[in-house]
């Protein structure tokens, strides 16, 4: 996931990159090199070779939160664009730099493969230190596999995708726990119901839609049938996540979890202030609320001593000084908090 910097370099960095695209897009536009009376040679293909490959992408490092290893397939994928916004005369001297840029990409995907390998082998490990956690396959399974295997963004989504498979098909016999840290979060709310008449209305229009759209473009029809699939997928696990997994405390520690959008264990002694009745949350607070059909606002607030890592969409990671949540039994949420 790309997470934009918001800091003045990261909009100079998008202005530029903006910039650097427009220009050379224009370039091999046969009317703008006409009306300026311009001459396109291949002295212009090996500046929009740099501009593309090497300038777009860090530029777009500038702008967003991503890896080496992102930046790195992001030149390659600029320079596939190349190929094709570069007319195949001016582009020919240089294919071998495409060649070259397309077999690291491979190297790299490749690598990705292997650790995903190295995950399969070491399953028996993996499963034994989750169950020595005692913790939900929510909270255990990225974590346990970031310190058997690696920390690496690809396994972490490939997980983020085992997990959602897993929840969706193969937790319906599951009970959710029954203790006195347990509150529950959706019991009060329609958030079960919600998802289910989202999954009603994506199979209602995969039929209704698919259908008529098979008949415009095969391509179009199969990539909405496969993302609706998927969206199905999603709300199934979000449901059983909803069911099984409510608001715990226990072990020291306080385990809260919104499907699989957000999740975070916070040990109790992080626990800075609770501010109850508090205003609404600011849009870079965390926020543990299951959706209703209505408008719903926080219970309270959560503020940290330090930042601690939460667990968002496709396993990406957040730094967390303070969440929001809502509660069936707010009352018994705060005896727990005093008492703990």
């Amino acid at each position: 996931m790309m997470v934009y910097r918001k800091t003045r370099v990261a909009n100079l960095a998008i202005a530029f990159l903006l910039l650097v695209l427009v220009t050379n897009f224009l370039l091999y536009q046969s009317s703008v090199p006409d009306f300026l009376s311009l001459q396109v040679t291949s002295s212009a293909a090996i500046g929009s070779l740099i501009d593309l490959a090497i300038i777009a992408p860090l530029l777009f490092y500038a702008a967003f939160k991503i890896s080496i290893k992102q930046t790195i397939g992001l030149m390659v994928a600029w320079l596939v664009i190349a190929r094709f916004l570069i007319p195949s005369e001016l582009f020919a001297p240089f294919a071998g730099i495409l060649y070259a840029g397309i077999a690291v990409e491979v190297l790299l995907v490749l690598a990705e493969l292997g650790l995903l390998f190295l995950v399969i082998w070491k399953v028996p490990l993996i499963r034994k230190q989750m169950t020595e956690m005692n913790e939900g396959a929510i909270y255990s399974l990225l974590p346990t596999v970031e310190k058997v295997v690696t920390k690496n963004i690809f396994i972490r989504i490939v997980m983020s995708e085992f997990l959602m498979m897993y929840y969706a098909f193969f937790t319906w016999k599951k009970k959710a726990p029954s203790h006195a840290g347990v509150v529950t979060m959706h019991v009060k709310t329609s958030a079960v119901a919600f998802n289910i008449m989202l999954i009603h209305a994506i199979v209602i229009e995969t039929i209704g839609l698919h259908w008529w759209l098979h008949e415009k473009s095969i391509v179009l029809s199969i990539i909405l049938l496969i993302f609706n699939i998927y969206s199905v997928f999603f709300f199934l696990a979000g449901i059983q996540i909803t069911r099984l997994h409510p608001l715990e405390i226990k072990n020291g520690k306080l385990y809260i979890t919104q499907g699989l959008t957000a999740r975070m264990v916070v040990p109790l002694n992080m626990l800075k202030e609770v501010e109850w009745g508090a205003a609404l949350p600011s849009k870079d607070t965390l926020q543990f609320m299951y959706r209703d059909f209505e408008d719903v606002v926080p219970q309270a607030i959560i503020h940290l001593h330090e930042p601690i890592e939460a667990t968002i969409f496709m396993g990406m990671k957040k730094s967390v000084t303070e969440f929001a949540i809502r509660v069936d039994e707010p009352q018994k949420l705060k005896e727990l908090l005093a008492n703990s």
